[in-house]
């Protein structure tokens, strides 16, 4: 039976994840938060919402974006002072619409910064030690969405996200210096995201927390040399040093999913 996915935010991971979905036979409904991108979803045959969290929800025929089989939460944190607050009302709008819904079974797209940086190794089994704001209100939301009952919920906290449009190399390379050389970076490529996404869905993983990020973990130096040199940029000025970091492993990648990085090492993806 074909399944039908709502995927909330169709932005950098969001839309490519869509397209993937349809090309391998599922139906797709996707929401932006502005009028001008309704047309390029509803191009690429997904069923397109507009669809804001301010935080309440606001759209029209939201219940129809709801009724689906799995909705993809995919609501990045903003930089905002009250972002914990604000973040877990967004959350809890979405919920509210859930209850009178078909959908029982959500894939919440998290991140690595729940971990916070504590000069160790981490996996799906550590503690959340948030240091950020945007990691503590993922820690709150996280955690309201695997009490609820009603619903399955998996979690993927994807690491940094790098692929077309995002090289996070290119900022750093217009500064005069980049510090702190030798920290390690926990990266992961956008087809890795799409496809871990996919087995969970492919698989039945639910209620499980699984990080998402690459196996080898480049230091600052590294990456951002081999992106300079493959951006024709000049070699950077590099100061040694570590900073406070965290080397995330992605156990439950193998152990759940069985999945196979297409880009295991990110230097690969440059």
């Amino acid at each position: 039976m074909m399944k039908t996915i709502s995927i909330l935010g169709c932005g950098w991971l969001g839309l490519p994840l869509a397209e993937s979905l349809i090309k391998d036979g599922y139906s797709v409904k996707g929401s932006t938060t502005t009028d001008l991108k309704l047309p390029v979803l509803q191009s690429k045959s997904i069923d397109a919402y507009k669809i804001v969290l301010n935080p309440d929800l606001i759209g029209e025929n939201a219940e129809k974006f709801f009724d689906c089989e799995v909705l993809v939460l995919n609501i990045p944190t903003l930089r905002r002072n009250d972002i914990i607050e604000y973040h877990f009302l967004q959350i809890e709008s979405v919920v509210n619409h859930l209850r009178n819904s078909a959908c029982k079974k959500i894939i919440f797209i998290s991140s690595t910064s729940v971990y916070g940086n504590k000069n160790t190794e981490v996996d799906e089994n550590s503690k959340t030690l948030p240091d950020t704001l945007s990691g503590e209100a993922l820690v709150i939301v996280e955690n309201y969405l695997r009490q609820n009952k009603n619903f399955d919920t998996t979690i993927i906290r994807f690491g940094g996200l790098i692929g077309p449009g995002r090289n996070p190399a290119k900022f750093a390379l217009s500064r005069d210096v980049i510090e702190y050389s030798d920290t390690p970076l926990n990266l992961i490529h956008l087809d890795d995201c799409i496809g871990i996404i996919k087995c969970v869905l492919e698989k039945d993983v639910w209620n499980e927390i699984i990080n998402g990020v690459c196996e080898y973990h480049p230091t600052r130096k590294e990456f951002y040399s081999l992106s300079a040199e493959k951006l024709s940029l000049p070699e950077p000025e590099f100061r040694e040093g570590k900073e406070p970091y965290k080397i995330v492993k992605s156990k439950k990648i193998n152990s759940l999913l069985n999945y196979q990085f297409k880009f295991p090492n990110p230097l690969d993806s440059l």
